[in-house]
């Protein structure tokens, strides 16, 4: 340990002298906020300290602690060479220590003017806002405070109602009891509302509070506060480390930021002294933990019941959300990372949720690189390959093209909205839709065991703050159990000699077949108005759609909400030789009626299908059916709309005309309605 001298020496400067550890002498300790031109080291070796603003700072404070009987005094500028990452390392690992046997602490404001004593400007001083002065305030056992001038404001005792009030700190901790008593993230919440220049020091300046001693790797941002509490597992299992909010979302259980334990000065832990649960241990699937799982309503989530309450509250348990990654019970990621929740024991029996051991992920930097809007979507299906890929698909919307085994969007993604639906039909039998959505920046994703159009998911899909993770993924169980595993990746691609930042949704099957997984997939455009993906398809003549969804089971009198069936909907458009002959071979209701009485030949013969009808005709239709609004009857749409060659097959194969009165009234009804006397010629 270096000290300086207070003692001016003959050539007019403070010399630096080397102590080893057993042979200390008693010193005073400076904690202050750095400034301007502080003077290091090799400023104090040489001859520049006096030339620094710095140097007046040193002077005044070995004057004021060689007029208290200090021969010696310690200040972080230039008893540390800094130039050496292995002493600056070991000097951090030892700054609570060295604080702590200081005989005196001086704690220098200099924003704090001379005869405001412990006022509003004590109050608003920078020092209570850095970072490394809170273990300088809790360490020593002595603290006194000086203002701009170097006069005494007065000592941590006697201020320390004050200062507990300016920092949070319970009093009994200023005065030195031991702060094993405080919870994890009572201590955190200490530090929630510091700040340090460099994002690393957030965490190296608390590892003396924790009593943590770990290497400082200057460059890994956050990251050094992942690790601080890594380290703090290994030494305490007090779940409230896990007790904080924030609304960062990256998933993991551990927090990037002191800031988040900014609300965690009540929590404190709870242990059960009939249950003796696992040490939390750190594995790369994550942090292990025996813990009870509560599931609630949404597939693989559920409360995660931690061994910690608030002051006050010992009946009542705290609780995290986590979601269930695979739905195994084995593997977790914590969501809704805003909140928790405050269990009442007097409302749960905890040995309903018996422990269990859990892997939650600990953290993942949402920074990335490859930020901003993803300008495509690519599907890719894991384990098939290019050829495979091009063979199982039965359809493709023009909105996407394969390229490479991928499935990517042609068209311009809009700023919200769904991309398409994947219709997949898997060898085993399995089947599952997957609705991709654009939510801003992000991509999100559905998965349905069923081909409908308006149904539920299962699970909640991936949402935009969870997506921010390359390994993030939605998991939904099948019939049988099997699993579907969906990634959402940003990715950049090359295609077509372009480069493109993609939303890459990674789909993968996990079953025990041998080999190729996929058997048929299909990619429909993504907003569909119709109830159902075969009132959809036939609507739009996908015959391979239509077959696919017919061999999976798809109901064929399935309804819309006006009452229009699959049939209906390809009579509509005409869609004879793809469609409506398989429909009525596959045995669709001939005459199904939508709720405005309109059969399949009536929506035929208004759009001049010729052959849809003469279909229908031979299957047996009913030429004189009438709707419920007009009451008019196929042939009438027909001549309604002009279409010659359907009023002459319905006139063929019998259809009546009205009498002239009849037709009078009808014709009264069709110019009232349409504002047209041009069909007047067929009568």
């Amino acid at each position: 340990m270096r000290l300086l001298h207070t003692k001016e020496s003959d050539a007019g400067n403070f010399e630096i002298k080397e102590f080893r550890d057993d042979n200390i002498p008693q010193y005073a300790i400076l904690s202050h906020t750095w400034a301007e031109e502080e003077v290091t080291f090799q400023d104090m070796e040489g001859t520049r300290a006096a030339n620094k603003k710095g140097y007046k700072k040193v002077k005044n404070y070995c004057s004021i602690a060689r007029a208290n009987g200090f021969e010696y005094i310690w200040i972080d500028t230039c008893c540390i060479d800094k130039t050496s990452s292995a002493e600056l390392s070991e000097a951090l690992n030892s700054m609570y220590r060295w604080y702590e046997e200081a005989e005196e602490c001086y704690a220098y404001l200099t924003d704090v003017p001379r005869g405001t004593g412990a006022g509003d400007e004590f109050r608003k001083s920078k020092w209570f806002t850095r970072g490394w002065t809170l273990q300088e305030l809790i360490a020593p056992s002595s603290v006194i405070f000086l203002d701009s001038e170097w006069q005494k404001i007065g000592d941590k005792s006697d201020l320390q109602q004050l200062i507990s009030e300016i920092t949070g700190i319970p009093g009994n901790f200023l005065l030195g009891d031991d702060l094993g008593y405080a919870s994890v993230a009572q201590r955190m919440s200490w530090a929630a509302k510091r700040k340090t220049t460099r994002i690393e020091d957030l965490a190296y300046c608390l590892m003396g509070i924790f009593g943590i001693y770990m290497p400082m790797l200057y460059g890994e941002g956050e990251r050094a506060f992942i690790r601080l509490q890594e380290e703090i597992m290994r030494v305490t299992d007090d779940h409230s480390l896990f007790a904080w909010r924030s609304t960062e979302g990256h998933g993991g259980i551990l927090a990037t930021s002191p800031a988040a334990f900014a609300n965690s000065s009540n929590i404190i832990p709870t242990h059960s002294s009939n249950v003796i649960s696992r040490p939390l241990t750190l594995s790369s699937r994550g942090i292990r933990l025996s813990l009870r799982f509560r599931d609630n309503e949404q597939q693989g989530s559920g409360l995660a019941i931690l061994d910690c309450t608030e002051i006050g509250k010992e009946n009542k348990r705290l609780a995290i959300y986590l979601r269930d990654v695979f739905l195994t019970k084995q593997d977790f990621t914590r969501e809704q990372s805003s909140t928790f929740e405050l269990l009442d024991l007097g409302d749960i029996n905890l040995s309903q949720y018996p422990l269990m051991d859990l892997y939650v992920r600990q953290w993942r930097s949402i920074r990335n690189r490859n930020e901003g809007n993803i300008e495509k979507c690519a599907i890719k299906l894991e384990g098939v390959g290019e050829d495979e890929v091009a063979s199982c698909t039965i359809y493709s919307h023009s909105n996407w093209e394969l390229h490479n085994g991928l499935m990517v969007t042609t068209m311009v993604l809009p700023a919200n909205g769904i991309l398409g639906r994947l219709l997949v039909i898997c060898k085993d039998g399995n089947s599952f839709q997957l609705v991709l959505k654009k939510c801003g920046r992000f991509l999100s994703t559905d998965i349905y065991n069923t081909f409908e159009a308006d149904t539920k998911p299962p699970q909640s899909p991936i949402v935009p703050e969870q997506q921010q993770h390359e390994r993030d993924r939605i998991v939904s169980v099948l019939g049988d159990g099997r699993h579907v595993h969906v990634a959402i990746k940003k990715r950049i691609l090359m295609l077509h000699n372009e480069k493109h930042l993609m939303g890459v949704v990674e789909i993968n099957y996990l079953t025990t077949l041998q080999g190729l997984w996929l058997q048929h997939v299909a990619v429909l455009e993504g907003d569909i108005k119709e109830k159902t993906l075969l009132s959809h398809a036939a609507g739009r003549g996908h015959e391979a759609v239509v077959k696919l969804l017919l061999e999976k089971g798809a109901a064929l009198e399935s309804k819309s909400n006006s009452g229009r069936t699959p049939l209906s909907w390809a009579a509509q458009n005409g869609h004879e030789a793809v469609v409506v002959k398989l429909l009525l071979e596959k045995g669709a209701v001939l005459e199904s009626k939508s709720n405005s009485g309109r059969t399949p030949l009536s929506w035929a013969a208004q759009n001049g299908h010729e052959a849809v009808a003469k279909l229908l005709l031979e299957k047996g239709a009913v030429l004189e059916s009438k709707d419920k609004d007009y009451g008019w009857t196929p042939l009438l749409w027909a001549e309604r709309y002009g279409h010659e060659a359907v009023v002459k097959l319905l006139l063929e194969k019998g259809a009546v005309r009205e009498s002239n009165l009849s037709l009078a009234a009808r014709l009264y009804r069709l110019h009232h309605i349409t504002g047209t006397r041009q069909l007047s010629r067929y009568f």
